[in-house]
């Protein structure tokens, strides 16, 4: 008896007084028990074993319980399911992306799932190794006792708790159950809602409630919950650092470093340049390709700028090419629609035999002024020409396989090369919609999965800020043109961006504005800038998952998942 008192009067000042479900068992029995950790004169002694002998809660290994452990979410949802001697065998839906089949909690929380006793945390999330709260367990015993029939009156509410403002929406009538009930008593005169439990609280919990439920079969009528798709799924089964991840498309960093690149970073692929083809044969290429591949956990899009003429980062290698692709315009000029539709057929053919998917073209830039940067890289046409070229190459691409970007929205016009310096584009919008909107919609309609934004400062659209970090250019592209795919940046190492925000990681800015992929060369500093961001909430994790998710949608769509 003395014992008793003494486990009662500790219980007290370790502000351990949650209570929880269970039902009459035989008297505990006080032999020693096998944790080397659980003594006789401990508070949680007789808890412990009362746990043990009515098949709760086991060790942890190596003979210990681990009294001052964290008790998790998947823990205390698999004693909720022995307590009601649920039989789990038979779950087979999948309603949470972070809970995998196979996983020791799969089959409780699952059953926890189908009788109404969880629904998660949120967006097909589970959240089975984060830490259990004192609301969440009272909202789970509560919810248990909902699906089995026993005491869900109130004979009062929490509302003498100076903290229970601090009660989540979802916990407060839980919460005032268990109050009701002496079930949650408070420590120092606070509710402490969101304080988490440990091993020995959780275990003194379901023996100081085992009276309160005689009843431990599920009564309720099975509860169907959304079931996420294979997309969500990935999405949702991702760290938030993965999700960051999914948003960058660094250059490759060489074989020596890729492997280890994507272990931390996780990007959604990487950028190719012509030095990383030089000197390589076709199988050394796919070799390359293929390790990329093999290294990540979500297939990545492989990237390169294979417009032809001057700018050939493949074929300019006589291994892999017979010849340099010549530029669109050139081919163009000498064979119409139909040789720019081969040219691109054979180009996108390459590539993908290379293990590319994703070539950085078309330019869609109208410019017939060979005096123009942008002109030798353009089709050098009048706008209305430059759009039904363009649509015909995005849809040899698609019939091909391969992923295209549209660039430079919302056009390069006249202006010089944003790679060394800032250039302003001084030009009227409707000049915008008469002519440089012209092939970027056509582009779109015939399917194209991305467009690429320039660095260019449109006056028009926004004076302050180049086009990629200015939310209203893309606004225009979104809501003007009404493109739903995939919007990138150009590289965010280039001159002009990097002497408009001083040097500094321009990528907050970069995916606040609107962009979903972020190209760069300085991944480390962008990647922590933007992960940083989320974790502050400067960048609404929302956001993140939004961009995220095109992002796989767009590598579904071409197979890659």
């Amino acid at each position: 008896m003395k014992r008793k008192k003494r486990a009662i009067s500790l219980i007290l000042t370790a502000a351990v007084i949650l209570a929880a479900v269970i039902l009459p068992v035989p008297a505990v029995s006080l032999e020693d028990i096998p944790f080397a950790d659980v003594r006789p004169d401990d508070w949680y002694y007789e808890a412990v074993s009362y746990a043990r002998e009515a098949g709760l809660m086991n060790g942890t290994g190596g003979g210990k319980f681990s009294p001052g452990s964290p008790m998790t979410r998947g823990m205390f949802v698999q004693v909720l399911s022995s307590m009601a001697g649920a039989d789990c065998s038979g779950c087979t839906l999948r309603h949470f992306a972070d809970v995998s089949p196979g996983r020791w909690y799969f089959g409780a929380v699952e059953w926890a799932a189908g009788c109404g006793v969880t629904s998660g945390t949120g967006k097909f999330v589970f959240s089975p190794e984060g830490l259990i709260t004192r609301e969440q367990i009272a909202a789970l015993l509560y919810r248990f006792a909902v699906a089995t029939g026993n005491d869900t009156s109130m004979g009062g509410i929490a509302a003498g708790f100076p903290d229970r403002d601090k009660v989540s929406s979802y916990a407060r009538e839980a919460v005032d159950w268990a109050v009701s009930h002496g079930l949650l008593k408070g420590s120092g005169g606070l509710l402490k809602p969101r304080d988490n439990a440990t091993r020995a609280q959780a275990a003194q919990i379901f023996y100081s409630a085992r009276e309160l439920f005689p009843n431990k079969e599920i009564i309720s009528e099975p509860v169907e919950l959304p079931l996420p798709d294979e997309l969500e799924i990935r999405l949702y089964g991702m760290s938030l650092g993965e999700k960051v991840g999914q948003l960058f498309l660094p250059r490759y960093p060489g074989a020596d470093s890729a492997q280890s690149m994507t272990k931390k970073y996780a990007p959604a692929g990487y950028m190719f340049f012509e030095k990383d083809f030089q000197g390589k044969t076709k199988a050394q290429v796919r070799d390359m390709t293929a390790r990329c591949q093999s290294s990540s956990k979500t297939p990545m899009l492989l990237a390169t700028d294979e417009e032809g003429g001057t700018v050939v980062r493949i074929s300019s290698n006589p291994e892999l090419a017979p010849k340099p692709f010549d530029s669109p315009g050139n081919i163009y000029r000498s064979g119409g629609l139909p040789g720019l539709i081969e040219d691109t057929r054979s180009k996108s053919r390459l590539l993908l035999d290379l293990g590319i998917n994703l070539n950085l073209a078309p330019v869609c830039d109208v410019s017939t002024d060979p005096g123009d940067f942008i002109y030798k890289r353009s089709l050098g046409l009048p706008a209305g020409d430059s759009a039904a070229a363009v649509a015909a190459m995005v849809q040899a691409m698609e019939e091909e396989g391969i992923s295209g970007s549209l660039k430079h929205f919302p056009g390069y016009g006249n202006n010089k090369d944003t790679h060394t310096g800032v250039s302003i584009d001084k030009r009227p919008y409707e000049q915008f919609l008469k002519e440089d909107f012209l092939p970027f919609g056509s582009g779109i309609e015939a399917g194209a999965p991305a467009v690429m934004v320039s660095h260019n400062i449109i006056q028009c659209m926004d004076g302050s800020r180049p086009a990629s970090l200015s939310g209203a250019v893309h606004r225009v592209l979104r809501e003007e043109i009404g493109f739903e795919g995939v919007i990138m940046t150009d590289d965010l190492s280039m001159g002009a961006v990097r002497l408009y925000t001083g040097g500094k990681s321009p990528a907050v800015e970069a995916f606040r504005a609107g962009n979903d992929l972020l190209l760069t060369t300085d991944l480390a500093a962008d990647y922590d800038a933007l992960l940083g961001a989320a974790k502050s909430g400067k960048v609404p994790v929302v956001d993140i998952e939004a961009s995220a998710m095109r992002i796989l949608k767009w590598k579904a769509s071409k197979g890659l998942l």
